[in-house]
């Protein structure tokens, strides 16, 4: 017998399937079939809740995306972090270094899939764009880098390079303190 829908945890549950589904499947977006079965509820539940799927991708990539926020609270919380710490620990929780962040960044790339064809996921990609930008842009101009957004608009673009290659050649593939040691080399050095 299926279990009783509960809201929240039902729906978050359903996340966490699209996540899983869509890691073990390499970005192609699972059937509602697939994705009831993997969330144990059945399909009538699920499109009851999700009326189509671009819905449910927008649920498990708002999903997803308040995971890592909470990730990077915690992370944040531990106490003052140079501007480095910071950069490092955020980049870190964006790529995808364990079957948790694996999930999310299938979503994520699954997500900017659909952007590419889809206006009002265009704008959710640039508003969430924007917020990474921020983040980022604040970390540079407390590491005193000449040009904070350029710094931020380039280390988005390069965890994005990252994010891929960790999926598919694995974690060794990236080296992230070349990319810091690079973009927040000191004003004077050549």
């Amino acid at each position: 017998m299926r279990e009783r829908w509960v809201p929240d945890a039902r729906r978050n549950a359903v996340a966490d399937a699209v996540g899983r589904l869509l890691m073990r499947g390499h970005g192609t977006f699972p059937g509602m079939r697939e994705i009831a079965a993997e969330a144990g509820v059945t399909t009538g539940t699920l499109q009851h809740h999700f009326g189509t799927k671009d819905d449910l991708l927008l649920f498990a990539l708002e999903h997803h995306c308040r995971r890592c926020a909470e990730r990077l609270t915690a992370r944040t919380e531990e106490g003052a972090r140079s501007p480095r710490q910071a950069l490092s620990a955020i980049v870190t929780e964006l790529l995808p270094l364990d079957e948790e962040r694996a999930a999310e960044t299938s979503v994520a790339k699954a997500f900017v899939s659909r952007a590419a064809t889809d206006p009002g996921f265009a704008a959710h990609y640039r508003a969430q764009r924007e917020i990474l930008l921020g983040l980022l842009g604040e970390q540079f101009a407390r590491a005193d880098v000449p040009d904070p957004s350029a710094a931020a608009t380039i280390l988005v673009q390069v965890i994005e390079g990252m994010r891929t290659d960790c999926l598919l050649l694995g974690p060794d593939a990236v080296d992230l303190d070349a990319v810091l040691d690079r973009l927040l080399r000191p004003r004077d050095t050549p």
